[in-house]
């Protein structure tokens, strides 16, 4: 028995530490029975008989002898603390999450422009249309550079009826006037024979620098087709009279008397001195500049005062080829006396 109690007793504490409940045994009703047996006594003259009353757990000491007193309840035998539910550390909840959101920003706009342009082209030129290439306009022939001296720069030859006429302007690139320009002409057949030749003076007595002095040229009555011409100028370097130029004011091509055309205008007199002998020349250009026809008057009659005008009238009774422009020049005698 004391066994069975001692065992009870170890049991107990050991269950206590361990954090257990340990249940508060029922007794039953008129019945004591020891805790940690395993089968009641059934003759209660047995178990004071036998019963020996033993100080548990705590003291060893001699056993006391019997004196025939009850065995006391089995709960004050054992002399067990009251037992205790230690009660067990409240389970402590998972903490639930706290709702933080998974890689969901916070309206924080991550690399997103203030002002994003809508429909805003890109320069993005047009798409023109593939044209098939056009061949290059052809360009004009660029004229020679000009050498220095007295020259024809630029003249035209044709046939009129039997007659063969040369047009042209003789340019001055010495720097210093020339008097008295002459052209002279030879001409030749398809057999390189000579067949003509001629002369003409400018139509200007004085041929300044870099300023065109036209003329015209007529061979009559040739017997065999001009093939080719050839022409050479001479001058004079110094003159006894003085010339100047006028200055023309104005001049238009109309029709003249009989329905003819001409050439009219005025000319006005700068110089200081009084001019005689004077001579106005119009020349007829083609888009290039090329010489197509010129005509020119003689007024030998007339004297023009200083700051004086004086009106002028060109016959040209047919202009030889198509011309775009036309330009006149005049000229008269310095009067010394």
């Amino acid at each position: 028995m004391r066994r069975y109690v001692t065992f009870s007793v170890l049991l107990a504490i050991l269950l206590g530490v361990a954090g257990c409940v340990v249940p508060t045994p029922v007794q039953p009703q008129g019945r004591a029975v020891v805790q940690g047996s395993t089968a009641a006594p059934t003759d209660p003259a047995a178990i004071e008989a036998t019963a020996t009353p033993v100080s548990v757990g705590i003291v060893d000491g001699p056993a006391e002898t019997p004196t025939g007193t009850p065995i006391p309840p089995a709960e004050t035998a054992t002399a067990l603390p009251p037992a205790t539910n230690t009660p067990a550390p409240p389970a402590s909840p998972t903490p639930e999450p706290t709702s933080v959101p998974t890689s969901v920003p916070t309206s924080v706009p991550t690399s997103v422009p203030t002002s994003v342009p809508t429909s805003v082209p890109t320069s993005v030129p047009p798409t023109t249309p593939t044209t098939a290439p056009t061949e290059p306009p052809t360009p004009a022939p660029t004229k020679t550079p000009y050498p220095t001296g007295i020259f024809v720069a630029s003249h035209r030859g044709f046939s009129d009826g039997s007659n063969y006429v040369v047009v042209g302007e003789v340019l001055n690139t010495s720097g210093v006037a020339v008097y008295g320009a002459k052209v002279i002409a030879n001409f030749y057949d398809s057999g390189g024979k000579l067949v003509a030749a001629g002369q003409a003076l400018t139509s200007l007595p004085m041929t300044e620098p870099e300023v065109g002095n036209p003329f015209k040229l007529k061979v009559e009555n040739l017997v065999s087709a001009v093939e080719r011409y050839e022409l050479t100028v001479t001058w004079e370097d110094v003159s006894l009279i003085e010339f100047r130029y006028l200055t023309v004011v104005e001049g238009a091509v109309g029709q003249g008397t009989g329905g003819k055309g001409e050439v009219t205008g005025q000319i006005h007199n700068e110089q200081e001195s009084t001019l005689t002998s004077i001579v106005v020349a119009v020349t007829f250009y083609d888009a290039a500049g090329e010489v197509v026809d010129m005509a020119d008057i003689f007024l030998g009659g007339q004297t023009l005062a200083p700051g004086a005008s004086l009106p002028f009238a060109i016959p040209i009774p047919e202009v030889a080829g198509v011309y775009d422009h036309f330009w006149i020049e005049a000229q008269g005698n310095l009067n010394l006396f």
